[in-house]
């Protein structure tokens, strides 16, 4: 999920301040990543779906299922003593 639709900004030499490349790079930042795509602020797609065009190449929005799979590790990395 994450290299799918954060990488492309998220690391070296783009305009994200910070690389996720690999886990040692996001995983300090795994509370930031769960708030902002909790509020859908990550990844930034202001597109509405349900005008128009449904479906867009190289999509980087989140379904409903990557959310719950990010909140989800996230929660169980915060119970491992994160």
């Amino acid at each position: 999920i994450v290299y799918r639709s954060c990488v492309n900004c998220h690391r070296p030499g783009q305009i994200a301040p910070m690389s996720l490349l690999t886990y040692d790079e996001a995983r300090p930042w795994a509370r930031a990543i769960k708030d902002r795509v909790v509020r859908r602020e990550m990844p930034p797609w202001h597109v509405d779906k349900t005008v128009g065009i449904k479906e867009y190449k190289d999509d980087p929005s989140l379904s409903d299922a990557d959310l719950e799979r990010i909140v989800t590790a996230v929660n169980t990395l915060a119970g491992a003593g994160a």
